[in-house]
């Protein structure tokens, strides 16, 4: 092992790199097998020692006869009885430092030889559930390619949102949400009306121009922020906020943008925090702020990271800077490594944030980091605010975060499953993964795919291909054909439901829609169809749709709630998906993470640099 080593460091000697270097933390965390001569010689070392010791012990005992005469038996007979168990204390102990050092030398070996997998892995061109390899497809990564609408499948999108609008108009008209089975609505958004502002670009994009201005005039006469309701800062802004700002972009119309600058206005108490951090809270007419006892006082990730697309577009639109200052440097506190040193991001995770951060004192709460609930958008929004923003020198920053976040995720979370090796993102803490994976989560292949350009494009594309093919085999392997809240991996079971309801979540059928437009693979949209008739065989009731109690039955009970996101996502990424892709076409938009479409312009200026 000596020669072994002392030759490898002699050839490497040769090239530019020192001894420092070769032993450098960075170095010895890509290649940690680089310590195995250095435990084997320490294991040497130790039986040297010992038996050293053995020959001194000899040695003293042999001086020792000599004046045994004048030592009564029974004490040299004890001291012999403690040489011997000391001699045995240490013969098991090395015995046991044997053993840890072919355990470490195994799993050495296996990491190596997993993280080699698993690269070969994502970039390989697999032909996984019916998906053309990229060779065969023959397209531009960079661009978007151009298809037809499948105009049949499209209009069956339209009959469903007609069916669903029909029946929030009739019987929860001005309230959040409708209760389609009671038939009556009932408000979780501080009573905004969120399924009116939500729908206001998918009737628009529709082309339901009456039920349009239906809504339109609710918002100019109806819309009251004067509520004591307690509200989400993030639903507020991604719903409310997004509704308004995608409503103008598509219509032309002042008024939405009016009442989207009143709105914001409401909610700029929940900023006043020494970091400028946003608390998760407020309300609406005292103004009070705060966060949930449940996070520890701690704000969110996805929901301060998940408002800038919003802020950006209203002082664009507005010409008063104000707003995305405030929503930038939120960005730009929360990725300075000066602001906190308790980031503690895993080896190879450099790019990865944490899911909590408190407002006041700046310091992440939690190691824990996820894709899925309280992490997904904040990443979606480096790669869509770089969009936005013309892919220009002064958003490049919000590029190369995310690129930063992608290696991350490459690195260290994602994962196969056995025995079918199906690609999944896992979760990360302290301990090592968690091999769960949140339905939410399956916006990463659309993600992915939005960013795939220049030297990542090939890539990213490939394992957005494999993450879809997972996020489909969630619905797929369902008797109700419908996909759980999240899953777990299991050694031989693949994936198990971890949450065996189904909300009518729109985060497989959006990464269809964008996967569809980057590849032109007609799979794309056969699984999209056959998701939409899931939806119409066990959701649909006589005057909306509901979600589902369990997914594993085959005939499963309906829960009774139509989720505003239903309406403003599922069916409009659906309709998308089957429409001609020049239509809000994706070079000239940028949907927010509740399916808003914003437009994109030219920034010569962003305040997170």
């Amino acid at each position: 092992l000596y020669y072994n080593f002392n030759c490898t460091m002699k050839s490497r000697g040769s090239s530019s790199r020192s001894l420092r270097s070769y032993f450098s933390p960075s170095s010895i965390s890509r290649r940690p097998q680089r310590l195995l001569p250095f435990v084997v010689i320490a294991c040497l070392t130790f039986f040297f020692l010992l038996e050293k010791q053995r020959e001194s012990l000899e040695s003293s005992e042999d001086e020792q006869i000599s004046s045994a005469l004048s030592v009564p038996m029974h004490l040299r007979n004890a001291e012999i009885e403690q040489l011997a168990k000391q001699q045995a204390i240490l013969a098991k102990e090395t015995v046991l430092l044997a053993k840890e050092a072919e355990k470490l030398a195994l799993a050495l070996k296996e990491r190596e030889e997993k993280a080699n997998s698993r690269q070969l892995d994502l970039s390989a061109e697999k032909l996984i559930g019916g998906m053309q390899n990229l060779a065969a497809l023959d397209i531009n990564l960079s661009g978007w390619v151009k298809a037809d609408a499948d105009v049949h499948r499209r209009d069956a999108v339209k009959a469903a949102m007609k069916h669903a609008w029909k029946g929030y108009e009739r019987f929860a008209w001005g309230m959040d949400e409708l209760q389609p089975n009671s038939r009556r609505g009932k408000n979780l958004f501080a009573g905004l009306g969120a399924t009116i502002i939500d729908s206001l670009d998918t009737l628009w994009i529709m082309d339901l121009k009456e039920e349009f201005g239906r809504a339109r005039d609710w918002v100019a006469t109806e819309f009251n922020l004067n509520k004591p309701y307690e509200a989400s800062v993030f639903e507020t802004v991604i719903r409310i906020v997004g509704g308004f700002i995608a409503a103008y972009d598509l219509s032309g119309d002042r008024m939405f943008v009016d009442k989207c600058v009143d709105l914001v206005e409401k909610l700029q108490p929940a900023y006043r925090t020494p970091t400028g951090i946003p608390y998760n809270i407020i309300n609406l007419q005292s103004g009070g702020a705060k966060n949930p006892a449940w996070t520890q006082q701690a704000s969110t990730l996805a929901e301060f990271g998940t408002q800038q697309l919003e802020f950006v577009a209203l002082s664009h639109h507005t010409g008063d800077p104000k707003y995305a200052q405030q929503a930038e440097n939120v960005i730009k506190y929360a990725t300075d490594p000066t602001a906190h040193r308790n980031r503690n991001p895993p080896n190879g995770g450099e790019g990865l944030y944490p899911m909590f951060l408190n407002p006041i004192s700046g310091m992440w709460t939690s190691a824990k980091i996820s894709f899925g609930a309280m992490g997904d958008s904040f990443f979606e929004y480096l790669i869509k605010m770089w969009v936005q923003g013309g892919q220009t020198e002064a958003v490049k920053k919000y590029r190369t975060l995310f690129d930063s976040a992608m290696q991350g995720m490459m690195n260290v979370m994602v994962a196969r499953s056995s025995p079918s090796n199906m690609v999944y993102v896992a979760e990360w803490d302290r301990s090592g993964l968690i091999h769960k994976m949140d339905h939410l989560a399956c916006f990463v292949p659309g993600m992915l795919a939005l960013g795939a350009d220049g030297e990542n494009a090939e890539e990213y594309v490939s394992l957005a291909q494999q993450l879809m093919y997972t996020c489909y085999q969630m619905y797929a392997r369902q008797p109700s054909g419908l996909a759980p809240e999240m899953v777990y991996f299991r050694n031989g079971e693949d994936m198990v439901s971890g949450a065996h309801h189904n909300l009518l979540r729109p985060e497989t059928v959006e990464s269809l829609m964008v996967l569809f437009r980057k590849t032109g693979d007609p799979i794309f949209r056969e699984w999209g169809w056959e998701i939409f008739q899931a939806f119409e065989r066990h959701c649909k009731t006589n005057d909306g749709y509901a979600g589902l109690k369990d997914v594993r039955l085959a005939r499963p009970q309906q829960d009774d709630t139509m989720q505003s996101f239903f309406l403003a996502e599922t069916l409009k990424y659906l309709y998308l998906l089957f429409d001609d892709t020049s239509h809000i076409a994706m070079d000239e938009w940028v949907f927010n993470t509740e399916a808003h479409p914003i437009k994109i312009f030219k920034r010569d200026h962003s305040f997170v640099n």
